[in-house]
């Protein structure tokens, strides 16, 4: 099924093609230098090459409006998909900062709950860019932030000791990544 976009540019096209064909007859049946019907086959070998200047010119248009109709609807899928992935970081960094309120956790949690919840709002509120490159970046950091949620909130269950070191580590790291591409996606 093609979308009208895709439709208008394939249509575009096929003028473009017939035009084309129509030019290289009408180059090819050109008559003599010294025939008086040399002037008028001219003239209408220039008005069709202007007419398929023109429709190049809206082949091209078309193409275009397929290519920002195809980021457009990438764009609202992902959108929709940070929005979902950006949950996880939001909720985990409220249940720590809510945990060191009442006590349950060391301050030191901070360092690791605030930007966890920065970037998860960040993720599920900041305005997704315009280009592919914006669009796969803040992707990534949806899957990154939500991998730093489950290794924080793994983390705050699993009980004192190596295993909770390694996944504080773990979740440090994915935590900077998650800041890291969304700075790289604002750039």
């Amino acid at each position: 099924m093609t979308t009208p976009a895709e439709h208008q540019r394939d249509h575009a096209a096929a003028r473009v093609s017939a035009l084309q064909r129509q030019l290289r007859a009408g180059l090819a049946q050109l008559p003599e230098p010294a025939a008086p019907e040399r002037t008028q086959a001219i003239d209408v070998l220039v008005a069709q090459a202007e007419l398929l200047l023109r429709t190049e010119r809206e082949a091209e248009e078309a193409k275009e409006q397929v290519r920002l109709a195809r980021l457009e609807a990438k764009r609202g899928t992902v959108q929709r998909t940070v929005l979902y992935l950006a949950v996880a970081p939001v909720a985990v960094g409220m249940v720590s900062g809510a945990l060191m309120l009442f006590g349950a956790l060391g301050v030191v949690w901070v360092l690791l709950a605030l930007p966890l919840l920065g970037a998860g709002l960040r993720i599920a509120f900041g305005p997704l860019g315009s280009t592919p490159t914006m669009v796969s970046r803040r992707l990534r950091g949806a899957y990154a932030g939500a991998l730093a949620a489950v290794f924080t909130a793994a983390a705050l269950i699993v009980p004192g000791g190596t295993a909770e070191t390694v996944l504080v580590i773990l979740a440090a790291i994915t935590t900077a990544a998650t800041a890291a591409f969304l700075v790289q996606e604002v750039r």
